[in-house]
């Protein structure tokens, strides 16, 4: 009978070895001499099978799985750190054996649209989608769900900066929503990216709250979050749309109910949206470090679904944090709508020819200390300058406050004397010309030398306001100037 491999040989002479000098000692010594010799043949050759299956590591990928393991980051079976070219026809890629730091590049031109599933890199190596060799346009139809989407990612960037001189080198066109980043995605900077004609929300940041217990709050965060410098024009809901809107009631499923995710560590700024159907940027749910500035509304709630969906900025239910230094203009409804856990600070914001009030505030789910609303700039307001129906809030602060309106008495209004409020320093002009702006209707909101609000106001860094809407520092000592900006 032949033998098929150097182990069954070996071991057959082995057995026949020890059947012929049984009785002699020399002989057994030999045996066990042999005997080893025949087990380190068989371990040598058992592992040179199975190295024919093995997969061999180069060199940087090896040194891609030395990388010290990070919070849901899975390091097993990546490929070499490097880059990924997503093909015109790809409508779908899963990063599930990408390395941290890979990154992906999509070619210029017309394509359909994507979606990016289980990328997941590190806070130090994020994965980077990038356009390359010019501008790329993601075209859906506006029924279709989405014209981008990521599913199940972390820590990664998407970024429509990959060639000098295009500002936004990503543009979303069509879609329900236009750009979306859902399901336990977390850890993300979007940046670069115009997105249009949306049927729905234009960019969207959110997991809603399922039956699967993984969606719920206490179970899932989504953290550490920059958008910015994007263009969000002519959607059929909100420009963007963050974190979710019922924070303290939750939703009713077949489960029971569901309650929403936090978002932590959120920042929007530099965003310009125009012509939005509902608000131009909406934030919900944003606990802890929420950051809302710098950026530019026109003309929002052109064709709201619902009533009081028509505000420029809403800063929804359990959002904290900072709105500040934005300019809102022609808001059928509120400039800024504040419904936030008490804890918020609105100040250098220039709200310009609203449908209804400058600012509204109201107490919904609010366990904080208080609503303040300092060096605010409000010009022609439908109704009242800055409205409070914040009656649970311990106290609601309105310093430094440029009000241009007809009726000084509808500068700042109460719904009730239940409502605390602590007001000084406001100042009330009639006409726009009152003011002096440097150039009002080249939106230079400037102020001259002769402004009649130079040096009215009082100082107002314990309340961390350090500078005016351009970024100027304001006096650290002494008067400040009254609304936005500072001479």
């Amino acid at each position: 009978m032949p033998y098929t491999t150097l182990l069954e040989l070996s071991v057959v002479m082995a057995v026949r070895f020890v059947f012929f000098t049984r009785a002699n000692n020399l002989q057994m010594k030999i045996k066990i001499y042999l005997l080893r010799i025949t087990a380190a043949v068989a371990i040598v050759s058992f592992f040179t099978m199975c190295t024919k299956n093995a997969i061999v590591i180069e060199k940087n990928q090896a040194s891609a799985l030395a990388k010290k393991p990070t919070k849901g980051v899975l390091q097993e079976g990546v490929v070499a750190i490097g880059t990924y070219t997503v093909q015109p026809n790809e409508w779908f890629v899963d990063g599930t054996n990408m390395a941290p730091g890979t990154i992906i590049y999509v070619p210029a031109g017309t394509r359909g649209s994507l979606l990016l599933k289980n990328f997941k890199g590190t806070i130090t190596s994020p994965i980077i989608v990038v356009n390359k060799g010019g501008r790329v346009t993601f075209s859906a139809d506006v029924t279709a769900s989405y014209g981008f989407k990521t599913q199940n990612c972390q820590y990664f960037k998407v970024l429509g900066n990959g060639v000098a001189g295009i500002k936004y080198g990503f543009d979303v066109n069509g879609g329900n929503i236009g750009m979306t980043m859902d399901d336990l995605s977390s850890d993300f900077e979007i940046a670069n990216v115009e997105v249009r004609n949306s049927g729905f929300a234009g960019i969207m940041a959110k997991t809603d709250p399922s039956c699967d217990e993984a969606t719920w709050r206490g179970h899932f965060i989504m953290d550490n979050v920059l958008i910015h410098d994007n263009y969000v024009h002519k959607t059929g809901g909100e420009g963007l749309y963050i974190g979710n809107s019922f924070y303290a009631e939750g939703r009713q499923l077949a489960c029971g109910t569901v309650m929403p995710h936090d978002v932590l560590n959120l920042k929007v700024y530099n965003n310009l949206t125009d012509s939005t159907g509902c608000e131009g940027i909406q934030v919900g749910s944003a606990t802890l470090n929420c950051e809302v500035y710098q950026n530019v509304v026109r003309s929002p709630g052109l064709s709201p679904f619902a009533s009081g969906q028509n505000n420029g900025i809403q800063i929804g239910e359990g959002t904290g944090g900072k709105c500040y230094r934005n300019l809102v203009k022609n808001a059928p409804g509120n400039g800024i709508i504040v419904l936030g856990l008490g804890d918020n600070v609105v100040y250098d914001n220039i709200i310009i020819n609203t449908g209804d009030h400058g600012i509204f505030a109201d107490s919904r789910y609010t366990p904080g200390p208080h609503f303040e609303f300092i060096n605010n700039t409000i010009i022609n307001p439908g109704a009242y300058g800055i409205r409070l129906n914040s009656e649970s809030i311990p106290m609601n602060t309105v310093i430094n406050n440029l009000f241009v309106l007809p009726i000084a008495a509808n500068a700042i209004n109460r719904m009730d004397t239940d409502v605390k409020l602590t007001a000084s320093n406001n100042y009330i002009a009639k006409t726009i010309s009152e003011v002096k702006f440097k150039n009002f209707n080249a939106d230079d909101f400037h102020l001259t030398a002769k402004s009649p609000v130079n040096n009215k106001g009082i100082s107002v860094l314990a309340y961390g306001v350090s500078v005016d809407y351009y970024g100027r520092v304001r006096p650290t000592t002494g008067s400040v100037d009254v609304g936005a900006t500072e001479y």
